[in-house]
């Protein structure tokens, strides 16, 4: 609430010149019309408020009641300068709590897109990408070719689709390798830590047998069984 000193003029006249009125009628009916006025006036900007009040009651007149004819009215508002000044400290510190409020509001807004974007990728990647190797080993080609290219456009410029084909092709749930890597999975997983260790060692052996001694020595490594 801001406190506010008015003063008012009001220029009437009897509606019969030969009835007695009330002296206070006049003012009692330019008071009611200013209040009406000034429920929609910001008076802390009184030169702005003093002009609307008078448009708005000047649009009503004349007044009539009791025989009292209401002409005209002017009104002249004016606040103190400590009022006016705590007024204005008051209106600011409020506009920052609405702006603050609004970037809270903004905040949880891209927090939450944030989130549905997260669990929409989840869904895309367990539902489609890693629904089967093929899948899977494609998104990773292409996602490692470029990190911007179009969501509707085909692969990046420069890629060899004839060599996209065969890796494709050779993730393809039904490629006997990849049969043999999901039983090989399945398998393991029922394995003690002990029976995983002694089959990673008999896959070192192996491996080392079709001659590939690098894989083998990290196998090993893995192992424990460095030779």
């Amino acid at each position: 609430m801001l406190f506010f000193t008015s003063e008012i003029r009001v220029t009437w006249r009897r509606a019969d010149a030969t009835r007695p009125v009330n002296r206070h009628t006049a003012p009692h009916l330019a008071r009611r019309a200013i209040e009406r006025a000034t429920e929609h006036c910001d008076v802390l900007r009184p030169e702005a408020a003093e002009q609307d009040i008078t448009i708005a009651v000047q649009a009503q007149l004349p007044l009539v009641a009791d025989g009292v004819v209401v002409t005209d009215v002017h009104v002249r508002i004016s606040v103190d300068d400590t009022t006016r000044r705590a007024a204005l400290h008051s209106e600011h510190l409020q506009q920052e709590y609405r702006q603050q409020e609004q970037r809270i509001r903004y905040d949880q807004e891209m927090d939450e897109l944030a989130r549905r974007q997260v669990r929409a990728r989840e869904a895309f990647l367990r539902e489609e990408i890693l629904a089967n190797p093929a899948a899977a080993r494609l998104y990773g080609l292409l996602e490692g070719a470029s990190k911007h290219w179009s969501r509707l456009g085909g692969p990046p410029t420069g890629t060899d689709l004839d060599g996209l084909v065969r890796e494709v092709q050779q993730w393809q749930p039904g490629q006997q390798w990849v049969t043999v890597a999901q039983l090989l999975h399945d398998f393991v997983v029922g394995l003690s830590e002990e029976g995983r260790r002694e089959l990673l060692t008999l896959l070192v052996d192996a491996v080392r047998a079709f001659g590939d001694e690098h894989t083998a020595n990290r196998l090993a490594l893995l192992s424990g069984e460095v030779r």
